[in-house]
């Protein structure tokens, strides 16, 4: 059977409602407070500033492009390249829609591709990649971050929104549900130890209920600056 999320990304329609309606209302719910883009931004960019003026900037399950946008809209990224993949030709044709709308078409491009196998072009040393709202439906969460880890420049960081246990939700219920929207819920230090595993490193980390924010590093860019 087919999750809710899967169902979504085949319907036009049911895509651009969800990035309107039904994210903002979804992402409050678990984060116990009003949670939107531009909050899943702040709350991201306050772990880590990142770089003053990045050059090439990677939105890895990029779904309709509401973070793409949000970022191209800030006065840092006015030089950047902002790239969005996603496997949803449908999300994708909104992406570029709602980005040319908005006066951002030139500022962003978006593409139809599987982050699990080779990008064209494969556009490694980002300066930033993001992974919001995307890992928790990825099939293998391990293999995306190897992916983040080898596409992230030395010096990069990854910006990653994904959801995790909360030990004050009614599990069975909400639970049920995160599995019905086809969204896994890591638990405990499950998200760090993949991270570890792929050659990354928690850099810092903040939640609100089951809504999980955090920066990652690359490991061997870590070890270099402690030598």
């Amino acid at each position: 059977m087919k999750s809710i999320a899967q169902i979504v990304q085949n319907n036009r329609r049911l895509l651009a409602a969800y990035e309107d309606k039904v994210q903002p209302r979804f992402l409050s719910r678990y984060a116990r407070e009003p949670m939107d883009a531009a909050a899943v931004y702040r709350k991201l960019r306050a772990l880590d500033p990142g770089p003053d003026a990045p050059a090439r900037v990677l939105d890895l399950g990029c779904g309709t492009g509401w973070l793409a946008r949000t970022l191209a809209a800030e006065s840092r990224y006015r030089r950047a390249n902002i790239v969005g993949y996603d496997l949803s030709p449908n999300a994708i044709r909104i992406a570029r829609e709602r980005a040319a709308a908005d006066g951002l078409g030139a500022r962003t491009e978006f593409h139809v591709a599987d982050i699990l196998t080779p990008l064209a072009g494969e556009p490694g040393g980002a300066c930033e990649i993001w992974v919001c709202g995307a890992l928790h439906q990825m099939k293998d969460a391990g293999a995306a971050l190897g992916r983040v880890s080898g596409l992230l420049a030395d010096s990069g960081i990854a910006y990653v929104q994904t959801f995790v246990e909360d030990p004050d939700v009614n599990e069975r219920v909400d639970m049920a549900v995160m599995a019905k929207m086809g969204h896994r819920v890591f638990r405990g230090s499950e998200l760090e130890d993949l991270a570890e595993a792929n050659g990354l490193k928690l850099d810092g980390a903040s939640r609100a209920g089951m809504v999980y924010f955090c920066t990652l590093a690359k490991k061997s860019a870590i070890g270099e600056a402690g030598k």
